[in-house]
């Protein structure tokens, strides 16, 4: 809306709020018929938009509308609901404002101020737990296409003070309120928020979305909020509010309105937006910050959460795939979602951070303390096969080594006490055979019978430490974390004894079934446990020792599979906590092997897989596992074995024994390009970049090797950070002065991989090619390219494969139905600077793009939701008065009209617009192109001129191209003669100007339908263009008065009909009537004069042959010469006649 339009609408607003009345003029009879009323609700319901406002305001004002209120209250809320584009929005608040004029806050505004207030609350949570997850989902996606227009609607009334606080609304239901009459004057307190009074109404609706939203599920009407009120409430301009900026030496930007040589119009609405301030006062604008940097602060740790999340799934991922060969389809479904999701919040929590200043989190792959110890990654792998690795060592990674070699020390978590009852037996044991001194044996006489009663007593207290045994024992199941195992073993600490030890062994070897995933952290348990108590790990392996054994002696039961395979798994995991001695592990492999049956084939593989490595990289255990898999290789060549058993063996072979192959080279730099890089990837922020600027001036640019490493990196702005692109470009347009090929050597490059990113069409390089069009974007704004590079770029983008506009239907592999990413490359560039293109000949063409645009969206699958609102939200950035259209068929149809409005003024545009362009550049300083905003008034003056010169004006439209190609597009020419350039030029404008010539006099398909005749008594009448190729012509006598007639054919019902037209002689109309008819009368006498020469050339000829042949010749010759000369007069039709 207007802001002065704004301001007017303010002021009327509070003076009702002070009980003025008769603010909104109203007729003086009133019109009460229920029918005027009905319509009006009914309409007000369902149609609020700008074409229909001026209907609104207009009734409002005749018709009596006060004994419907309540029904007008509803309606009104509904139909603000149903708003879409800007300008419905600003309609609706001119049509509150009516109401709340003439009937008042107590009768209107209050009550329709508590629907609003409710459309805006947050979604009971009781409510929604009732919900099934469908109806959920269903239910928060409702209330978020709501909530996005009732939040603009709600900021609207307030800045225009139809809506104030909370506590001027009232239910429409109470009747406990005063009546109107009672309420004679406004309440005092209504000011605003200002001076201690309540919280302003939007200010209490983002407090109410906010403080309660965990999920960050409201961040998206956040966003909206930012930048349609960034200046008007939060007192901070948005980008592209200053126009296209000028980049100075040093790298500082100016805008529009202060740069010298622009249109006065810019410098006016410049003047404007910075004499006319923000609405919300200094405090108030405090508060609403306020309360984004805290809900921004939240979205920071959602953001860190998940992007470890991420990071975890993907590495889970990755191990899943290494293992199995696959992923499963509902985890890569999963994973795809949350980096989609995870893109959003990015995107969004982008936009907060750019309004309010403040820094996003640095969102890296892996955290700081995995980084420092050597995760797992392409480097560390690298390292660990060259053998410089210092991280984990024998395992596959850090984890994994923490997890088998850091357990937790019992003696610093429980009582040392409880850990020396199996060393005080082992010391009583070592006594044994010893000569035994007298007084020592007293003493230990004395301290057996202490020992006895401590015996006793613990016997006694026994009863319920059984319980407790059992309680723990029933949580082993449960033990699926390092922590969790690490709790459990202190807490069996206290209940240490011998019975218990006996009970956690029988415990740990039933296994229960299908529970493999058990095993690593039961043996860590065990592991832990054995520090102190020895009897654990030893009777545990003895157990599976001997299970091992009887198993191979019931080498016939077949559906002992399972239980075979735990056993192993489960061996190999204590193996690799060294409980079971070396020589178990290599019995059970060697009694495999020699007894090489398809089962022990199946306990050798899983052996391998689970502590192979550990063998084989353990020194101790090294080279004993290495002659062991050499052992197996050659009875695996020599036995005759089935196919899967020889493909089991060679992946066990392969997993704990992977070929050499060459080491992960990590790419090495020159000091210089990690110095350019660290300036621009890592160093460059708002605060430096005019240091940075200088850094790269001083580098020596007389050296190829920089300036290649400077091209590389300003052609690859995907590698800068996202908020960091337009610093990027005003860095490049700052070059340009001092090394303009190098700057265009970059533009091509943008231009290059945009075009090769449409081509590849690949997932991964999509934040890639978004970064590119950004940048393409932002050089736009900086006066590096003109809107022509900008359109072409876009046409491409959306045509790219079709061969022309896409069809519905037809499929293209390089942009799928379902392939979405198209529409949001083009809507980065117009959020870029797509509001730049809002005159001129730019504005023109935006206007046909926007409507292609809008018919290639419904060439599409329906939108998901978040490229439904990025479209919105171009269309109110770029065309706020936009119509959407609603399906393909309405698309389709804005499309045509584009085209036939394009093509009647394409001819003299396409002629004049390369001498503009000339013009353009030779009157900017800088050499760099200027707007097209002053290319209207060039062309209406040069029209003229290339419609009588054709031939110059060719000559002229291909050398100002090629001067324009010069400036902008400077590269390395080859020498040519130019005596060669000279006559190429020649022979080039006389065939465009025979081009020219050839098609001047073609007919144009016409309206084909033919004229019913009817006679006008009163004077002869001239038939229209639509007649004309039906060979009906105007009169040739032209009406009394300088006027001339045209029949204009009409349809009523079924019927059709003509009137007399009639058109002032000397109109353009008239006078292309009048040329075109003489045109097409002397065209037609010329071919009836040839025709009618050539039919007495042809009977001469046959009068002289008949003479002398009569005898040869009969009545079928003639037939087929008559047929013949037939033939040829068509032909001269076509190459004799002068066109």
């Amino acid at each position: 809306m207007d802001r002065q339009r704004r301001r007017e609408l303010r002021a009327l607003n509070s003076r009702a709020w002070n009980g003025e009345k008769d603010l909104f003029p109203v007729s003086k009879s009133l019109d009460s018929t229920l029918k005027k009323n009905t319509a009006f609700i009914k309409r007000l319901r369902t149609t609020i938009s700008a074409a229909t406002q001026s209907t609104f305001l207009q009734e409002i004002r005749t018709v009596s509308l006060s004994k419907y209120l309540s029904e007008i209250i509803s309606a009104c809320y509904e139909g603000l609901c149903k708003l879409k584009s800007p300008g419905d929005i600003e309609a609706g608040v001119e049509i509150v404002s009516a109401l709340h004029q003439r009937f008042g806050p107590a009768d209107f505004t209050e009550h329709l101020g508590w629907l609003l207030g409710k459309g805006m609350a947050t979604p009971d949570k009781s409510f929604l737990k009732t919900l099934t997850p469908e109806a959920r989902e269903k239910e928060e996606k409702d209330r978020l296409v709501r909530q996005r227009v009732l939040l603009r609607v709600v900021t609207e009334l307030w800045l225009v003070d139809v809506l104030r606080t909370l506590d001027d609304i009232a239910r429409p239901d109470d009747a406990t309120r005063p009546t109107t009459g009672a309420r004679a004057e406004p309440k005092p307190r209504s000011s605003s928020g200002k001076g201690g009074g309540a919280e302003p109404f939007p200010l209490e609706v983002l407090k109410d979305l906010l403080n309660h939203d965990r999920d960050h599920a409201n961040l998206p009407l956040l966003v909206i909020f930012v930048k349609a009120f960034s200046w008007d409430i939060l007192g901070i301009k948005a980008a592209g509010q200053d126009g296209r900026k000028t980049v100075e030496e040093d790298g500082a930007t100016k805008g529009a309105e202060e740069t010298e040589g622009d249109g006065s119009e810019e410098k006016d609405e410049g003047a404007g937006t910075d004499q006319d301030g923000p609405f919300a006062p200094p405090e108030l604008q405090e508060r609403f910050k306020n309360i984004l940097k805290r809900y921004f602060e939240d979205v920071k740790g959602h953001l860190v959460r998940d992007q470890k999340a991420i990071y975890n799934q993907s590495r889970k991922n990755a191990e899943a795939y290494v293992k199995s060969g696959e992923v499963f389809e509902d985890r890569q479904s999963n994973f795809e979602k949350q980096v989609k999701a995870q893109e959003r919040l990015v995107a969004n929590a982008q936009v907060i951070a750019d309004i309010i200043g403040a820094e996003m989190p640095d969102l890296k792959d892996t955290d700081e303390g995995n980084a420092a110890n050597g995760t797992i990654g392409l480097v560390k792998a690298g390292e660990y096969l060259r053998g410089q690795g210092e991280g984990p060592g024998i395992w596959e990674d850090e984890e994994e080594r923490r997890f088998y070699e850091n357990l937790v020390d019992l003696k610093g978590k429980v009582p040392g006490i409880l850990l020396e009852e199996v060393k005080k037996k082992k010391a009583d044991d070592e006594q044994v055979g010893r000569k035994i001194d007298p007084v020592e044996a007293a003493e230990a006489a004395k301290a057996a019978e202490a020992a006895a009663a401590d015996d006793q007593s613990i016997a006694i207290a026994n009863k319920t430490i059984g319980a407790q045994v059992d309680a723990l024992l029933v949580r082993l199941p449960e033990l699926i974390s390092k922590d969790a195992i690490d709790q459990m073993a202190i807490d069996f600490c206290f209940l240490n004894s011998k019975a218990s030890r006996n009970r956690l062994i029988k415990a740990l070897t039933d296994v229960p079934k299908g529970r493999t995933d058990l095993l690593p952290n039961w043996a860590r348990l065990v592991a832990t446990l054995g520090q102190y108590m020895p009897d654990i790990p030893k009777g545990l392996v003895d157990y599976l020792d001997n299970e091992f054994r009887s198993l191979q002696r019931r080498k016939e039961k077949e559906f002992l599979g399972q239980v075979r395979l735990s056993n192993i798994r489960y061996l190999a995991e204590l193996t690799k906590f060294g409980i079971v001695p070396e020589h178990v592990v290599f019995h059970c492999l060697k009694v495999s092997l020699d007894d090489f049956s398809r089962m022990n084939i199946e306990i050798i593989c899983n052996l391998l897989e689970n502590c192979g490595r550990y063998l084989l990289r353990n020194p101790e255990t090294s080279p004993r596992m290495a002659s062991f898999l050499e052992t197996l290789q050659r009875k695996k060549s020599v036995q005759h074995i089935g196919q899967a058993e020889r493909m089991l063996i060679e992946n066990a072979v392969y997993y704990v024994d992977p070929p050499q192959r060459p080491a992960i080279e990590v790419k090495e730099r020159t000091p210089m390009e990690l110095f350019i890089r660290k300036l621009i990837y890592g160093d460059l922020t708002k605060r430096n970049y005019s240091k940075i600027l200088r850094h790269i001036r001083r580098l020596h640019w007389e050296e190829k090797e920089v300036v290649a490493i400077l091209h590389k990196v300003f052609s690859k702005p995907g590698k800068v950070k996202y908020g960091n692109i337009h610093l990027l470009a005003i860095l490049l347009s700052a070059l340009y002065k001092y090394h303009g090929e190098f700057v265009v050597g970059v533009i091509d490059q943008v231009t290059e991989s945009i075009c090769l990113g449409l081509e590849s069409n690949d997932f991964k390089f999509n934040q890639r090619r978004i970064a590119e069009v950004r940048y393409l974007g932002e050089l736009y704004n900086y006066r590096m390219l003109e809107h022509p590079v900008i359109f072409d770029t876009m046409y491409k983008i959306m045509t790219f494969g079709h061969g022309g506009p896409p069809v519905p239907g037809r499929v293209n592999p390089f942009d799928l139905p379902d392939d979405f990413f198209r529409i949001r490359l083009i809507s980065t560039i117009l959020e870029t600077c797509g509001m730049f293109f809002n005159k001129g000949a730019a504005g023109k063409k935006l206007d046909f793009f926007l409507s292609f645009f809008q018919y290639y969206i419904y060439t599409k699958n329906p939108l998901p939701m978040d490229v439904e609102f990025l479209v919105q939200d171009i269309f109110a950035l770029t065309r706020p008065q936009w119509k959407l259209a609603s399906n393909l068929e309405e698309a389709s149809k804005v499309f045509q009209l584009a085209m036939v409005q394009d093509q009647k003024t394409s001819g003299v545009e396409r002629v004049v617009e390369p001498e503009d362009n000339d013009s353009d550049v030779s009157d900017d300083e800088d050499g760099m192109v200027p707007d097209e905003d002053e290319d209207d008034e060039s062309d209406d003056d040069d029209g003229g001129e290339a419609e009588d010169n054709e031939q110059q004006d060719n000559t002229s439209r291909y050398n100002s191209e090629s001067e324009e190609e010069e400036i902008v597009v400077t590269r390395q020419q080859e020498e040519v003669d130019p005596e060669e350039e000279a006559e190429f030029e020649r022979e080039f404008a006389k065939m465009m100007a025979e081009s020219l010539d050839s098609r001047k006099f073609e007919r144009k398909q016409q309206f084909d339908l033919p004229l019913p005749i009817k006679l006008k008594p009163r004077e002869s009448t001239a038939v229209g263009e639509s007649s004309a190729a039906n060979e009906a012509g105007p009169s040739e006598a032209p009406p009394s008065g300088e006027k001339m007639a045209f029949s204009l054919l009409t349809k009523k019902g079924n019927r059709q009909q003509t009137r007399t037209v009639e058109l002032p002689s000397d109109s353009h109309f008239a006078i292309a009537m009048k040329k075109k008819q003489q045109a097409e009368k002397e065209e037609q006498q010329r071919i009836k004069n040839l025709v009618l020469n050539y039919d007495l050339r042809e009977n001469d000829d046959y009068e002289g042959n008949e003479k002398l042949n009569a005898h040869h010749h009969n009545r079928s010759d003639l037939r087929l010469n008559k047929e013949r000369g037939g033939q040829r007069v068509r032909k001269l039709q076509l190459s004799d006649v002068d066109w």
